[in-house]
C-alpha cells in the first residue's frame, strides 16, 4: 500500500469517530440513573416529591410539547410521590406568563395533569394553576438566612425555598448551621403537591345536643390529585360558650385514630387536641367519631381547612436536578423533604474541535515519519515493514 494512501486512511478513521448520538425520541437526553437506584427510591419512601424542570437544551416557552416528554420521562423512572404516581409540579422560566405562547404553555400543562407551578404570575393569569414561588431563599452555604425564612413564615404562613447542589460544574455546599435551625423549627416538611392535595376538611356528620359524640367524614379524593390526608381544625363549644375537649377520635369500626404530639412534622393520618382546637388529618372517604367532654352538651362544632398538626407549611425545591444523589446526598438524614425538579441530562457528544485537531496532528506526523525515513534513505525492506500490511 502506498504511503500516501495510508495518510489518506488513518486521517479518514480519525475524522470518522463518531459524533452524533442518535436517539428515538424528538428530545434526545441521557437518564439519571439515580432516580431508580438507591437515591430515587430513597427519597421516595421518605416523603419527597418528584415535578419536572423541562427537557435539556429545550426551551417550553418555544416548545411546549416539551412539557409532556418530561413527564413522561420522571413518571417512566419513579413515582411523583409516596401518595401519588402522577406528577403534579412543574418548574417554569421567569415571566412565562407574558410569552407569547403562554396559552399554549398552560394548555400543555393543564393536559398533562399538571396542578402546580412555581411562578405566582403564571399562578394569576391561569387560575386552574397552584402557584409557590420562592419566598425565603436559598439553602447554599453564605446565601441561606434565617431572617428570610422567619419573614416568610410571619408574612405568608408558609415557607418556600430553593436549593442548587451545582453552579457551573462546580459542587455547592449547603448552609449547616441554617439547615440546622430549620430542623428544629415547628414546620410542616411538605411539598406542592402534597399541600394542595391536603387542602380538604372533614364534613360534620351528625351530632346532637344530648351526646358527646360527633360524626364526621374526609370527603372523597379529588380527581387529578393524590389521595392524601386532609387536614382539618375543628372547634366545638359547649352551652356555656366553653371549648370541649377531644378525649379520643376512633374509626367507624373502634379503632383508635394515632394520637400525634407537636413534635410530628410529616404528613400522616392522626390527631392533636392544642390550644382548645382539635387538628385532624385523614384519608379520603375515612369516618371518624370524636368524643369529647361529656361534661358539658355540644352547643356547636366548626370545621376549617388546616395545616398539619397546626405547623407553617416548609417547602424546598430542587432545581434543575440533573444528578439526584449530588442534589440529595447532603440531606440524607435531614427531616426536611424536597420536591425535585428533575430535568434529563444533556446526550453527552464529542467537541467537534477534538478528532480535527487528532486528524491534523495524525497527518502531520505521518508525513513527518515519510519525510524522515526518506532522508536517511532506508532499504526497500524497512519502507515496506513501516507501510505496507502484509
Amino acid at each position: 500500500m502506498n504511503g500516501s494512501y495510508l495518510a489518506v486512511l488513518v486521517a479518514t478513521l480519525i475524522l470518522s469517530i463518531p459524533l452524533v448520538n442518535a436517539e428515538l425520541s424528538d428530545y434526545p437526553h441521557d437518564d439519571d440513573g439515580w432516580l431508580t437506584r438507591l437515591a430515587g427510591p430513597e427519597r421516595l419512601a421518605l416523603g419527597d416529591e418528584f415535578g419536572c424542570h423541562g427537557m435539556p437544551d429545550v426551551s417550553i416557552l418555544d416548545d411546549p410539547n416539551s412539557v409532556d416528554a418530561c413527564i413522561s420521562y420522571v413518571n417512566g423512572l419513579i413515582s411523583a410521590s409516596r401518595w401519588g404516581n402522577n406528577t403534579l409540579t412543574f418548574g417554569l422560566p421567569e415571566h412565562s406568563s407574558h410569552h407569547s405562547n403562554s396559552e399554549e404553555l398552560a394548555n400543555s400543562l393543564t393536559a398533562s395533569g399538571i396542578k402546580v407551578v412555581d411562578d405566582v404570575d403564571f399562578g394569576d393569569n391561569f387560575s386552574n394553576f397552584s402557584s409557590f414561588e420562592v419566598n425565603a431563599g436559598s439553602l447554599e452555604k453564605s446565601i441561606a438566612s434565617i431572617d428570610l425564612i422567619e419573614s416568610a413564615s410571619q408574612e405568608n404562613g408558609i415557607v418556600i425555598m430553593s436549593w442548587i447542589a451545582e453552579m457551573e460544574d462546580l459542587n455547592v455546599r449547603r448552609d449547616r448551621d441554617v439547615v440546622a435551625w430549620i430542623e428544629e423549627q415547628p414546620f410542616w416538611f411538605t411539598t406542592p403537591g402534597e399541600y394542595i392535595s391536603s387542602q380538604k376538611s372533614v364534613e360534620i356528620s351528625s351530632y346532637n345536643n344530648s351526646s358527646s359524640i360527633v360524626k364526621v367524614q374526609q370527603p372523597s379524593l379529588q380527581s387529578g390529585y393524590w389521595s392524601t390526608p386532609g387536614n382539618s381544625l375543628i372547634s366545638a363549644s359547649g352551652i356555656n360558650g366553653n371549648n370541649l375537649s377531644v378525649l379520643s377520635v376512633k374509626y367507624s369500626n373502634g379503632t383508635e385514630l394515632y394520637q400525634l404530639n407537636s413534635s410530628v412534622r410529616h404528613l400522616q393520618e392522626g390527631w392533636r387536641f392544642a390550644n382548645g382546637s382539635l387538628h385532624l388529618s385523614l384519608l379520603p372517604d375515612t369516618v371518624a367519631f370524636i368524643e369529647y367532654d361529656s361534661n358539658e352538651s355540644i352547643e356547636s362544632i366548626h370545621s376549617i381547612q388546616d395545616n398539619f398538626n397546626g405547623m407553617t407549611p416548609f417547602i424546598v425545591f430542587g432545581h434543575h436536578v440533573v444528578d439526584l444523589f449530588e442534589w440529595s446526598s447532603g440531606f440524607k438524614d435531614s427531616s426536611i423533604r424536597f420536591t425535585w425538579l428533575i430535568e434529563p441530562r444533556s446526550v453527552t457528544q464529542m467537541d467537534w474541535i477534538l478528532p480535527i485537531v487528532a486528524g491534523i496532528v495524525g497527518i502531520v506526523t505521518i508525513f513527518q515519519m515519510r519525510r524522515l525515513i526518506r532522508s536517511d534513505n532506508p532499504s526497500s525492506e524497512l519502507h515496506r515493514h513501516l507501510f505496507e500490511s502484509e
